[in-house]
């Protein structure tokens, strides 16, 4: 009868090394490690892993070597577990290296582009995916001829993870939504970007159920021509059918205003946490309304984005201070595009104990940017008191190049507002030179220089 071995360390080594190879987190290969010498031993060939995997995040959020595909595709022919790490990565940031120029990695507009795609596929061995990180963006102007779409995603649909929707200019083809659908059924965030002309029977069809999205991206572009006394109302039932059919399982949304304006839609999304609101290219305005159905949403975000420079922004007031107040326990991240035309006490804030992340787009038609900074910075430093970056970038005509320079001296003064503040960067924003931006960023362990 074989010795009864009543702890694993009795184990010979080899067993031993054995059963901790098949560790995969990160997090318990560290605690591993520290268990004891003789683990540590084991498992120091698994240090540089699993160094790498907490390493790149950082290095992709600093822009530094990770910048470019190419790069990122040298680091997955290092070894499995360096490949495993990087493609998950590439996952979670698809844009950053796949989608976000037209043309550009797996973004295809044309269905020769589809063809093309297929054909170098299909030298890929069996099994193989050849859609690296698991993103796809698809932009067909014709919708006669989707049948290369069709067979692109009956092809690899399992392994797609994000997937752009935009249709050219055309109406947008609802029936065509439900089919692709249905062949996504891993897909976690799903974007679509139309312009349309008709609203005709836009309620969106029976759609098949998702169970891995968690995040919805809606972009949809208006044309001067379709704005009539069902305008809203239109856009409001296929928003909601959409809401509908996914939004219990949604943590993140992306919409104009008016997904706001859909019924009891507090109700139909009870796992928000991130929410955008971006008219974008619509006719329709954040407003006073808006503002009361986010006081009253019950939600509890983590981040919120509302309106963007070159849009219609928020009039900072009393209700849109209460209605930051409702989220003060929870929100990590927070951006908007603020009107300043009279002056609001930001002591009405509450404490934010986690936000860590301010962005603010400030327009104004008087001067008082420079005594409104002041004041609100130095509420910051009392109702943020984690907070890591601050950007602020200022619109307006009391920021011409005629009193800049003065502008600069009294930023200038504000560096001690914040006692552990690293640096004060004043630049002209690329865009116009109408723009500043103040970019305050209070993590020690920041490149200034990388963020600007």
């Amino acid at each position: 009868m074989s010795e009864f071995v009543g702890n694993i360390c009795d184990l010979p080594p080899e067993l031993q090394h054995e059963i901790l190879s098949k560790l995969t987190d990160v997090n318990d290969i560290q605690s591993a490690i520290n268990t004891c010498p003789q683990w540590h031993d084991i498992l120091e060939y698994r240090k540089t892993a699993m160094l790498f995997a907490k390493v790149l995040p950082i290095m992709i959020e600093k822009g530094s070597y990770c910048g470019s595909i190419e790069n990122m595709l040298l680091l997955r022919q290092v070894s499995k577990d360096w490949k495993r790490e990087t493609d998950r990565q590439l996952s979670l940031y698809p844009f950053g290296y796949f989608l976000g120029d037209e043309g550009k990695g797996y973004h295809f507009s044309e269905v020769e582009e589809i063809q093309k795609f297929l054909t170098h596929a299909s030298t890929f061995p069996d099994g193989a995916n050849p859609i690296l990180g698991n993103a796809l963006s698809l932009s067909i102007a014709d919708h006669e001829d989707m049948a290369p779409v069709f067979h692109l995603i009956r092809q690899y649909g399992t392994y797609i993870k994000t997937i752009s929707l935009g249709y050219g200019n055309d109406n947008f083809p609802l029936n065509q939504l439900q089919s692709l659908l249905n062949l996504l059924p891993n897909v976690e965030w799903l974007i679509i970007c139309v312009r349309v002309e008709n609203w005709n029977e836009v309620e969106a069809p029976g759609l098949p159920p998702l169970p891995l999205l968690t995040k919805l991206t809606l972009e949809i572009e208006d044309s001067d021509d379709i704005i009539g006394p069902n305008y809203i109302e239109q856009r409001q039932l296929f928003i909601g059918s959409l809401v509908a059919a996914y939004g219990p399982q949604l943590e993140s949304i992306s919409c104009s205003p008016i997904l706001l304006r859909v019924e009891s839609i507090s109700d139909l999304l009870p796992n928000l946490t991130s929410l955008e609101i971006d008219e974008g290219y619509t006719y329709t305005s954040f407003t006073n309304e808006d503002v009361h159905t986010l006081t009253q949403s019950g939600w509890e975000l983590k981040c919120l984005q509302i309106g963007r420079f070159g849009k219609s922004p928020i009039q900072c007031s009393t209700e849109l201070m209460g209605m930051l107040n409702n989220f003060s326990e929870t929100l990590v991240t927070l951006d908007l595009s603020l009107q300043l035309d009279r002056w609001i006490d930001p002591s009405r804030l509450l404490v934010f104990p986690c936000l860590e992340i301010v962005k603010l787009r400030v327009s104004s038609t008087f001067d008082v940017l420079p005594e409104w900074m002041k004041d609100w910075l130095s509420t910051f430093s009392v109702v943020c008191p984690n907070l890591k970056k601050l950007k602020i970038l200022t619109e307006g005509t009391m920021m011409n190049n005629a009193v800049s320079h003065h502008h600069q001296l009294q930023f200038e003064e504000m560096k001690n507002v914040f006692p552990h503040l690293l640096d004060l960067v004043f630049i002209p924003s690329p865009f116009t030179d109408r723009h500043d931006e103040f970019h305050y960023d209070i993590d020690d362990d920041v490149d200034n220089d990388a963020m600007i």
